[in-house]
């Protein structure tokens, strides 16, 4: 966990299990799926991404390219009012995805935090091993994706039914369940009679947008904080994001995950310098506290459950993904703090780059198992 030139030493999770070597791995923020909608639909503003719509149904014909959905494309679908919007939207998701998504922020910061305790426990991971890449909404979410058919009295019919239709017939109408679902999902429910058989599938919008505001909230009470004692800015600011990241966003993992292996806080972080290289090591720890510290470096912004969305989403496409496109904002401050070099991910902003990443670029699977 040494750094060297501020830069971390990043800890690998051997418990997160990634795509084959030579798929590549692309994530598109919502904006530039956008952009690739309006090209498929003939907007007139989607002339200028047709070239990359191209280029991406062919890299996804060919089989070696994944494009990838998060729980925050999920999320940000919601507050889209306009129902064609939505389904032009899902439609072009679904072309190009076929509902892969990423897994949650916090399943992938339990098995990074097993890669970084495990070694001190000197015990095997109490953790199984989670796919890197699932299908679905509720994989995005960090719940399984099993369809469960539930009998009249309540109890799991599932393989029941699957002897008395067959296996062929069973799994056929088990994909057209989940095409159907996540085709809701993405566009959002049309009627109360769809939101109420969505829920019955695990829609519940409120939850993750109350969570989502909450933590936009603390990030609010730091720039109040901030504000009080500005000198901080131009300080150790990092090591106060540090902190908190560590203080609250492992606040109900890590005391979980020290218990699990008979450890202790101390026997982790032993002194500032060492504390502080535990946070960073881990890949998507150290993505979101880079954002953090320079959005919080400017004092006039204002923190919103939309920020929030966005550095979940980074926090495991940047690490994890070969191929991230996102707003300029954002990749001009991973470049700033070299992660794109560091975590061999090529971060762009235009989707008129995209085309020659696509056919250029190498997948970096065998890389994270270093």
């Amino acid at each position: 966990m040494a750094m060297n030139n501020n830069r971390p030493s990043f800890v690998w999770p051997q418990l997160l299990e990634l795509p084959p070597d030579d798929i590549l791995l692309v994530y598109l923020d919502l904006n530039h799926w956008i952009g690739l909608a309006k090209a498929s639909a003939g907007h007139p503003q989607g002339r200028d991404f047709l070239g990359a719509l191209d280029a991406c149904r062919v890299a996804r014909s060919q089989g070696k390219t994944a494009f990838v959905l998060s729980g925050a494309i999920y999320a940000e679908m919601l507050k889209i009012k306009d129902p064609a919007q939505r389904l032009a939207l899902a439609q072009v998701m679904e072309e190009l995805t076929d509902f892969a998504t990423l897994i949650s922020r916090v399943a992938a910061m339990e098995c990074e935090l097993s890669a970084m305790l495990d070694p001190l426990a000197k015990l095997p991971s109490p953790l199984s091993k989670v796919p890197l890449v699932g299908r679905g909404v509720r994989h995005a979410y960090g719940l399984s994706s099993r369809i469960v058919i539930v009998g009249p009295s309540g109890e799991d019919a599932t393989e029941e039914l699957r002897e008395e239709m067959g296996n062929l017939a069973f799994d056929r109408f088990l994909e057209e369940m989940f095409v159907k679902a996540e085709r809701s999902m993405l566009r959002g429910p049309a009627d109360p009679d769809e939101e109420q058989a969505l829920r019955a599938f695990g829609y519940f919008p409120e939850g993750p947008r109350g969570i989502t505001e909450s933590r936009a909230a603390q990030e609010r009470e730091l720039k109040a904080i901030l504000d009080s004692d500005p000198h901080w800015r131009r300080g150790r600011l990092r090591d106060v994001v540090s902190a908190r990241e560590l203080n609250i966003e492992f606040q109900n993992i890590l005391p979980r995950a020290l218990r699990e292996r008979g450890l202790s806080l101390d026997d982790v972080v032993r002194g500032p310098e060492l504390g502080r290289a535990f946070v960073r090591a881990m890949p998507s720890t150290e993505v979101s506290i880079a954002l953090k510290t320079a959005w919080h470096r400017n004092g006039e912004r204002l923190w919103t459950a939309n920020d929030i969305y966005d550095i979940d989403a980074l926090a495991i496409a940047v690490p994890y993904c070969d191929v991230v496109v996102t707003e300029k904002a954002c990749r001009h401050i991973l470049r700033m703090a070299n992660l794109p070099d560091h975590m061999n991910t090529a971060v762009l902003d235009k989707l008129s780059d995209l085309p020659q990443m696509l056919s250029e670029r190498k997948p970096k699977q065998c890389f994270l198992q270093i």
